[in-house]
């Protein structure tokens, strides 16, 4: 499951960054894109989840107060993996270069007599990575020698994860980008189990991941937020959906025409979706179709070493007519 996680993890990040990293070692965007507005970025908001909780959430336990408290901060995004019997919450930390802090939920086998806030737990050092069991999840923090004050760090994360599971299960968490974009995420509401089905001809494996980026980018093209859905199958299909959302709609107009008009081997979409849409080559069982809904710039992706059962163009012409407008 942590591998799977933290692959999943590069993947989506590397979606995340790649146009604002093209912006600044490019130097130019978007033809007719307006220029970054010079305000403060907007920050996401934790808001916390609300209702009965039958179970430990991942994101309730390890969340950003618990990673401040221990002297980090997320770097970039937070991704939550929800797969059978488990969750996951995690992603890269500052400082350092490289750290990645994880919470896995779900039951773990603690043979060691420490405790914290009355939860036992047990230290397992190995490799380039530090993790602590406890009873019902399992804390993980990758590149430990790069991250300073790591032994102080540690103790920090160990205890606010017990405290929090030492004060039983909270609901999941929401995110929540306030004005301009007045968004709270449910990324995975653009991909819902039967669109997947219906393209792989193969039911959801119970494996999806949410990404959330923590705070507004500012790129060549516009200020922008995203927030990614990945499902998994058990023929090791992906199918993902990036939503790049943009303060407004000219910016998410303009950098889709450019990417479309630039990427190489692109072409105008099959079957057009909205006023601009262009398809990769397809080579392999790699497929992408990219579109613009709104104030969205969306891709559309799918994974696996065979071409997909069903009409991929047309999944993604149906998450577009899920998207607001």
């Amino acid at each position: 499951m942590n591998r799977k996680f933290l692959l999943i993890l590069v993947v989506l990040l590397a979606i995340v960054l790649f146009p604002l990293v093209r912006g600044l070692v490019s130097g130019f965007g978007a033809p007719g894109a307006a220029p970054a507005p010079v305000t403060p970025p907007v920050d996401v908001e934790t808001v916390p989840g609300t209702g009965a909780a039958t179970g430990f959430d991942a994101c309730a336990v390890l969340g950003p107060d618990v990673v401040a408290a221990a002297g980090l901060k997320y770097a970039s995004a937070v991704v939550k993996t929800e797969g059978p019997g488990v969750n996951s919450c995690g992603g890269p930390v500052e400082p350092g270069s490289g750290p990645e802090v994880l919470l896995t939920v779900g039951e773990q086998k603690v043979s060691g007599a420490a405790t914290s806030h009355g939860i036992r737990y047990e230290r397992q050092d190995g490799g380039l990575d530090v993790v602590v069991v406890f009873p019902a999840a399992k804390l993980q923090l990758t590149h430990f020698a790069v991250v300073p004050g790591g032994e102080g760090v540690l103790a920090k994360l160990i205890d606010g994860v017990a405290a929090r599971l030492a004060a039983g299960p909270k609901p999941a968490p929401g995110y929540h980008y306030p004005a301009p974009y007045d968004l709270t995420a449910k990324p995975c509401d653009a991909l819902p189990d039967g669109l997947f089905t219906a393209l792989t001809a193969h039911p959801a494996a119970g494996s999806r991941s949410e990404t959330f980026t923590l705070r507004e980018a500012f790129s060549v093209s516009g200020s922008n937020i995203k927030i990614s859905c990945a499902r998994e199958s058990a023929a090791r299909e992906t199918v993902m959906v990036t939503q790049t959302i943009y303060r407004d709609a000219d910016a998410a107009a303009a950098e889709t025409r450019f990417l479309c008009e630039t990427q190489p081997g692109w072409t105008a979409s099959p079957a057009p979706i909205g006023d601009s849409s262009c398809a990769s080559p397809g080579a392999g069982g790699q497929r992408q179709v990219l579109f613009r809904a709104g104030r969205d710039r969306v891709v559309v992706e799918y994974r696996a070493d065979h071409p997909p059962a069903g009409d991929f163009v047309a999944t993604a012409g149906k998450v577009y007519e899920s998207l607001p407008r």
